[in-house]
């Protein structure tokens, strides 16, 4: 089966779009995510009624300005859950570099079944989020409302000793799949380029702002200790760092510092398997810096004549 020549869907389902396997085509019937079990997220929103689960876990990206045919494509993750494979091993990894060693991390109900039959170990991390417990949602009416993807939550001899809050962002996307998907599910003798595209605007219209936000929430709290942790892919944090430039980096966890954990798809295996999640780079921010390199970056673009310029032209042609 062919694969699209540009832009391109990179992994359905958790398998190659390609892989004609029967472990593939079972997971694509079964419409659910291979890493967390439940019915894939990713869907269609259409108004006549009928739903079509898409399965895209990943998207081949063509770089700005590159061309030509030796072009390296960029494979970029766009669904959250992606992360979570090998049972949510990522959390895992945030609790033993928060803490320093392996403590067991629990899910919401598996905590809660162990405190029934008193068998909770006297060390323990809770993990509290969308399919585990709740998520914890902070709100101040007429002020802020928002929501954290998770919360480790460490519990000693009873007590709640350690908060950490993690953030888990994919890459957005514009445009569609929808021809390219269509043919990997007819397996079709050829397969349209897809006509996505990466919504990099989101990375400084919400991924930063709700970063500072959150981390600041997070330096008030006397059980922040570890800071907070961020998962999302490294090409979309390469995309921070074009917008904020150099950023001072701290030594470890702590009070005020953002771990970012940045993720990319492991080498390729043989059909009929899943590509490993590889962690690529950890990096450590104080929420400080964050916010001030944010805040000079207007600065550091040199954005402003370009809007007198753009106002000037506008106000001419009216």
């Amino acid at each position: 089966m062919a694969r699209a020549s540009g832009k391109d869907i990179c992994e359905i389902f958790g398998y190659a779009p390609d892989d004609t396997s029967e472990a593939a085509r079972r997971q694509w019937k079964s419409q659910r995510c291979p890493f967390v079990g439940n019915t894939c997220i990713k869907h269609s929103h259409p108004t006549s009624g009928e739903v079509v689960v898409y399965g895209t876990c990943s998207a081949v990206n063509k770089p700005a300005g590159a061309t030509g045919a030796g072009t390296k494509m960029e494979e970029v993750i766009i669904c959250p859950q992606r992360f979570y494979a090998d049972d949510y091993d990522v959390l895992r990894t945030v609790v033993r570099d928060a803490v320093g060693c392996d403590i067991p991390l629990l899910s919401a109900d598996e905590y809660s079944r162990r405190k029934r039959n008193s068998t909770v170990p006297d060390d323990v991390f809770v993990r509290l989020g969308k399919g585990s417990g709740k998520e914890i949602k902070l709100v101040r009416r007429e002020q802020v409302s928002l929501s954290l993807d998770w919360v480790l939550a460490r519990v000693t001899g009873g007590d709640l000793t350690l908060i950490v809050p993690c953030e888990v962002q994919s890459m957005d996307i514009t445009g569609n799949y929808r021809a390219a998907w269509e043919a990997y599910r007819d397996e079709a003798a050829e397969v349209p380029n897809s006509e996505h595209g990466m919504n990099w605007a989101n990375v400084w219209k919400r991924m930063i702002p709700q970063l500072i936000l959150k981390g600041s929430i997070a330096a008030t709290s006397k059980l922040c200790t570890s800071g907070n942790y961020f998962i999302v892919p490294d090409r979309a944090y390469v995309q921070f760092e074009k917008l904020l430039g150099a950023v001072e980096l701290a030594p470890s966890p702590g009070t005020g510092v953002l771990t970012v954990m940045t993720h990319g798809l492991g080498p390729t295996v043989p059909r009929g398997s899943i590509r490993p999640l590889c962690m690529l780079r950890t990096l450590r921010l104080l929420t400080t810096e964050l916010a001030r390199s944010f805040s000079a970056a207007g600065e550091q673009l040199d954005l402003g004549q370009i809007l007198e310029e753009k106002v000037s032209s506008i106000l001419r042609g009216l």
